[in-house]
């Protein structure tokens, strides 16, 4: 008996002890912010039990679309600290890309492709960072500008113009160059933690407070920690988002619903091989 159960615990206790988007908390301003160092892999994994996985495109004849969106936080360098990218290591990703005719998109061509069958270019994929640190601004806007590339924020409002975040002058300047500032919740708290009522006020506070500050809407939404359930999507749906984005691993996919769209961890540790290895599997 003992033999038969070694192997599935062997495998429990190495997946909790892998790491992601749930959060530890960094040497930079470690009283407000966590970053992910131990239980993100679980959902880069194994998909959530807690959702009803509804397809979207139902469309005959229509072939799916997948189309890759990598997700980081930080690029910086920080020692055991997974989602602290190096930026040189980013960079070789980046040119990776660039080298192999790669074309950034934005999550308005992203959504209007999968859910609308808008065209694309022909090796289409989109960078996201959560979270809003600012060498997002500093490190990487300069570094993607250089290849000709856009990204996506996922931006915690309530940290904005906090030390180690981005202001609300870089996100502008962000916007005004092509980048997509969309929302990550005021707070990053983990939402299905919180009563119906609590998520959806969560949810149009901080929506208001990214539009009043950028000067239009927003229309898309990355869930803390991959966090969510049935009665969390129903609130950000409420809350007039298009589409959400989890941690689950994978491509996003227009056979997946609009609120449950999948995305490619790119970790400090993960090493070329492996980087080329989730652009080239939707399934990876």
């Amino acid at each position: 008996m003992i033999k038969k159960t070694i192997g599935p615990l062997i495998l429990i206790v190495l997946i909790l002890t892998s790491s992601g988007c749930a959060f530890k908390k960094p040497t930079l301003n470690s009283a407000k912010v966590q970053v992910s160092n131990s239980s993100a892999l679980l959902v880069d994994i194994l998909p959530s039990p807690k959702l009803s996985h509804t397809p979207q495109d139902k469309r005959i004849n229509t072939p799916p679309r997948y189309i890759p969106v990598l997700y980081y936080h930080s690029i910086m360098r920080e020692a055991n600290n997974e989602v602290r990218m190096p930026p040189e290591q980013f960079e070789a990703q980046i040119v990776y890309l660039h080298d192999q005719g790669y074309q950034s998109i934005t999550l308005n061509q992203l959504y209007q492709s999968l859910y609308q069958r808008g065209a694309l270019p022909e090796k289409p994929f989109v960078i996201t960072f959560d979270d809003g640190y600012e060498d997002n601004y500093q490190t990487a806007y300069p570094l993607l500008k250089k290849y000709g590339y856009t990204a996506t924020v996922f931006m915690i409002s309530g940290y904005i113009n906090e030390k180690g975040f981005l202001t609300w002058p870089q996100l502008n300047e962000l916007a005004d160059n092509g980048w997509d500032i969309a929302d990550h919740t005021r707070d990053h708290s983990y939402l299905t933690k919180l009563s119906p009522l609590k998520v959806l006020s969560e949810l149009e506070s901080s929506k208001k407070a990214l539009e009043k500050g950028l000067g239009h809407s927003v229309d898309y939404f990355a869930y803390p920690y991959g966090d969510l359930d049935n009665t969390v999507v129903q609130a950000v749906k409420k809350a007039g988002y298009l589409m959400a984005f989890t941690t689950l691993r994978g491509w996003a996919d227009s056979n997946t619903n609009a609120y449950h769209v999948h995305r490619v961890y790119c970790y400090a540790t993960m090493g070329m091989k492996e980087f080329i290895h989730r652009l080239q599997n939707p399934n990876y």
